[in-house]
C-alpha cells in the first residue's frame, strides 16, 4: 500500500511571501525545528527509468528522493540516511535525519 499511495506523491503545498528556490512550495522542518513552515520546494525529475523528487532547502541545499520503488515506496536517492514516512491528512510526513517534509499526495 505505501508503495501505491507513495506513487501518487507530490503536487501541492503553501505559499510563503519570500523568495523560494524555483518549483513548488512545500512545508518543511528543517535541524530539528518543531514547526513546519512553507520554506521549501520540490520539483520532480526522471533519471532513466527512476522518478526523482528533489525537495530544495533555502539556503541551496538539497534532498533527493526516488518514487515508487517496488516494496519500499518513497527512499532517499543518495545519502546514508534513510527516509521515515508517515501518512498524513492529504500529506505524507518525510523524515530524513533532523530534517522533515510535509508532501502533499495526490488521490
Amino acid at each position: 500500500m505505501r508503495a501505491a499511495l507513495l506513487a501518487f506523491v507530490l503536487l501541492g503545498g503553501c505559499s510563503s511571501g519570500e523568495a523560494l528556490p524555483q518549483g513548488q512550495p512545500v512545508e518543511c522542518a528543517l535541524g530539528g525545528a518543531a514547526g513546519f513552515a512553507p520554506d521549501c520546494t520540490m520539483e520532480r525529475a526522471e533519471r532513466g527509468d527512476a522518478r526523482l523528487l528533489v525537495v530544495r532547502h533555502p539556503d541551496g541545499s538539497f534532498r533527493r528522493f526516488e518514487l515508487g520503488v517496488p516494496g519500499r515506496g518513497l527512499v532517499t536517492a543518495d545519502g546514508a540516511d534513510a527516509a521515515s514516512v508517515q501518512r498524513g491528512d492529504g500529506t505524507v510526513e518525510v523524515q530524513v535525519g533532523p530534517d522533515r517534509y510535509r508532501l502533499p499526495v495526490a488521490g
